[in-house]
């Protein structure tokens, strides 16, 4: 592959105009794609394949209009005052909420008199909406929100949660994440030493996240992208945008030292370290695809986003940094680099194996070479320490009860707990099925005593209407008198065989309905005997009567172990074989609880599969690029170093709420570590490339093992530093964003790169190194006649100085 890189830098440097003109094309065509097709994202979380998400599934089947997103609205009134006090307040904002665009109907409190507390000070106003759940625009929200707002002026204090709030990052690039991009800028003029050179990664990046954003974006009629998918491609194309473009730059510079002229440098840097580029960029590739194994749909489209804009970042750099470089021209380099390169330009090409025993680069080298088994206790100790709360690591989903205690739905959280028990909250679905078909039988139970109430009151009514006419009759003077107490008489009988006939029909429509009830109802009631049940109603019925939902209230709250208790006996066959008379009745649970408990497992079973997968892969890729059996075991080992640590860490800062960078205390998103730890794998394997590859190259130059850690070590390990520092600046800038998911991944990478980078590979990797000596390069004979020979950073064009013909 490196011929053809080699020739793909000479003739984009050569023909500058063309590629950059191509690149911008591709932009603009994206951009336009994505402005026809853009669909907005969702927020939304199903896990196809587990129980619960089954029993959802099947419940918006028999229940489509109830299965849409829903909100409540939680009002509470001031002290020593009652919700009826403020009833015309109530039924003003439940008048403006209907009339909200996407709002489908209102639920008053004075209706569903089960929505206010005992205590009468707290209520609930149920809000159900035209939009699926995770994907209600913003017009709703905002409509919601301002009728709230508005609502809160009457001396009420009230609070919304639900699907009304928003949970989509309300921007990508926020302050934090420009300091972020600022603070790699620095150190690219540090590192390199010129604005000009330092500008062209900041530019190709840029150029990685809109070619990839747009192209996400114009797939959405194809695919769901969730609301964190195009932040976290982003993230990742400003950082390895920026690290892949500083190791090409890096390695010309390094050419135009030897000697090199312009256009040749920049093909052998394209040759080399973009041949680098492109094999660590395929380990970041297949480490993010590989997240398709887990087969959760929302995932495999974050993983499947990352790893293309990553492979656009890798394009975009072995392309469009030559180009940019021929454009700059002599004005890439400043000051002494530049005498530099123009001295050694008059001289011709040469290579240059000397390095300066001055920098700090060499002496750090040096220093671990010396004391290698004390510098790699104390590493190891420092990574245990930060790794040490990984074992009370806790999953779970950004529910309100883990919001921030500002929020308006971590508020209305607390009240409605306050005011309905904690286990409201956290209200549990069952689904049941093949109950005995409602007969008429049970409609009439139902009828018989109302039909006997309303008969006893309409007697006592019609005995009330007559002794109120005979003391008329008796006051009848004139014939007028006698006429019109005919005629009341008449009205009066007219007007009460017209309520009779509404009040039956009534009656009727009750039956009926609370009929189909019947056979759920003596479920219900089975149910509310079990332990950890609060409450246990049968709220919907199909018209037969033979599948329905209950709808339960633990008395625990919702991530109460004693909840999930409660759930796993609801599940179990012999516990359901008590709730119903019959056979074969069948029960689904579902619920936000039971969700969660589901993705929870998913995700826990599926972490020792992806882990078994990238592990496998790296100890292969390592095996085959370095011709080496105790490398990539020392690689592996350090990686999982570095995932244990980070876990360590997000336990630390936003499950225990330490240093208080967490807007609340809460377990940590199911779904970050197995990101994280893809991310991480990806960028673990680039520095283990970039660093050991140096040191693989000064062992065949020198055949001595310790001079070619410490020689490796000092060539490589400066640009190994500006990379780390790069990328832990641009993943730090998103702790900023509002979004808990974003936070903790960018935390979660800022730090792993942090231990990775500078623990791992630049302190355990060459006292390791210097500990296994020669052995660190033995493979048996057997295992290196059959491994391909693979050139990471193209070692075959060393020797070659012509530039090739195109």
């Amino acid at each position: 592959m490196a011929p053809l890189l080699h020739k793909l830098g000479i003739f984009a440097f050569a023909h500058k105009w063309r590629v950059i003109s191509g690149w911008i094309l591709i932009l603009l065509v994206a951009g336009v794609l994505a402005f026809q097709f853009m669909l907005p994202t969702s927020s939304s979380v199903s896990i196809p394949g587990t129980e619960a998400q089954k029993a959802l599934t099947r419940f918006g089947e028999l229940f489509p209009d109830a299965g849409k997103g829903s909100a409540r609205i939680v009002i509470e009134a001031p002290a020593s005052k009652t919700i009826k006090d403020y009833t015309p307040q109530v039924n003003d904002l439940m008048t403006k909420l209907q009339k909200v665009d996407g709002v489908s109907g209102v639920v008053s409190p004075f209706v569903n008199t089960k929505a206010i507390s005992e205590d009468g000070t707290i209520a609930y106003i149920q809000v159900q909406l035209k939009q699926e759940s995770g994907d209600v625009t913003d017009a709703t929200i905002s409509g919601v929100t301002d009728q709230v707002a508005a609502a809160r002026q009457t001396g009420l204090t009230v609070e919304m949660g639900g699907d009304v709030v928003q949970k989509v990052p309300g921007e990508i690039l926020g302050i934090g994440e420009v300091a972020g991009v600022v603070l790699a800028l620095l150190v690219l003029v540090m590192t390199l030493g010129s604005l000009v050179a330092a500008g062209m990664p900041i530019a190709t990046a840029l150029v990685s996240i809109g070619v990839s954003t747009a192209g996400l974006f114009a797939l959405s009629h194809v695919i769901t992208i969730s609301s964190t998918t195009p932040v976290l491609g982003v993230m990742l194309g400003l950082a390895v945008g920026i690290d892949y473009s500083l190791f090409i730059i890096s390695k010309y510079r390094s050419y135009l030292l030897e000697g090199y002229d312009n256009k040749l440098a920049a093909g052998k840097a394209i040759g080399t370290a973009g041949n680098a580029v492109i094999f660590a960029a395929a380990t970041v590739v297949i480490a993010l695809s590989a997240l398709t194994v887990v087969r959760i749909p929302f995932m495999s489209t974050m993983g499947l986003a990352g790893a293309a804009t990553v492979a656009c970042a890798a394009l975009i750099s072995i392309s469009l940094i030559p180009a940019l470089l021929g454009v700059a021209g002599d004005k890439v380099f400043r000051g002494k680099t530049r005498r530099a390169i123009k001295e050694a330009q008059a001289k011709g090409p040469h290579e240059l194996h000397a390095l300066s025993k001055r920098t700090i680069w060499y002496k750090w080298g040096a220093g671990i070479t010396r004391h290698p088994i004390v510098i790699l206790i104390s590493a190891v100790i420092i990574v245990a320490a930060i790794a040490l709360p990984a074992r009370s690591l806790s999953l779970g989903l950004p529910t309100d009860e883990y919001a921030a205690k500002d929020t308006t739905q971590r508020k209305a959280y607390d009240l409605l707990s306050k005011g309905f028990g904690v286990g409201f909250n956290g209200q549990l679905l069952v689904v049941v099925e093949n109950l005995p078909q409602v007969t008429e039988a049970d409609k009439t139970a139902i009828r018989e005593p109302l039909l006997a109430q309303f008969n006893q009151q309409v007697a006592q009514q019609t005995a009330s209407q007559q002794a109120a006419f005979q003391k008329r009759a008796a006051a009848v003077k004139t014939a007028q008198q006698a006429t019109q107490l005919q005629a009341d008489i008449k009205t009066a009988t007219a007007a009460g065989e017209a309520q009779k006939q509404a009040a039956l029909a009534q009656i009727d429509a009750t039956a009926q309905q609370y009929g189909k009830l019947h056979q759920l109802s003596l479920v219900a009631a089975q149910i509310a005997k079990e332990k950890g049940v609060a409450q246990a109603t049968a709220s919907l019925a199909t018209d037969d009567g033979t599948k329905g939902v209950i709808q339960i209230v633990p008395q625990t709250a919702p991530a109460d172990s004693q909840t999930i208790d409660l759930i796993n006996r609801l599940r179990d066959p012999s516990e359901q074989a008590q709730f119903a008379r019959t056979s074969g009745v069948t029960y689904a649970i579902t619920g936000s609880t039971p969700l969660q408990t589901d993705i929870n497992k998913k995700m826990s079973d599926a972490l020792p599969i992806y882990l078994a997968v990238i592990v496998g892969l790296s100890f292969i890729l390592l095996v085959i690029a370095f011709r080496s059996i105790l490398i990539p075991i020392k690689a592996t080992l350090g990686f999982l170093l570095s995932v244990l640590a980070m876990f360590g860490a997000l336990v630390a800062v936003f499950q225990w709420g330490w240093f208080g960078i967490a807007a609340s205390e809460g377990p940590i998103i199911s779904f970050v570590p197995i990101i994280a730890i893809g991310i991480l794998f990806g960028l673990a394997m680039d520095y283990e490339f970039f660093l050991v590859s140096s040191m693989h190259e000064a062992y065949h130059r020198t055949g001595d093992a310790r001079r070619a850690v410490i020689d490796g070590f000092g060539l490589g390990s400066k640009v190994v530093t500006a990379a780390g520092v790069i990328m832990v600046s641009v993943f730090a800038g998103f702790i900023s964003n509002h979004d808990v998911t974003i936070q903790s991944i960018g935390f979660g990478l800022a730090l792993g790169v942090l231990i990775d980078a500078f623990i791992v590979r630049m302190t355990i990797v060459p006292a390791v190194m210097t500990l296994l000596g020669k052995s660190a390069w033995w493979v048996p004979k057997w295992l290196d006649k059959i491994l391909p020979h693979v050139s990471i950073e193209g070692e075959e064009l060393t020797e070659s100085t012509k530039e090739p013909k195109l």
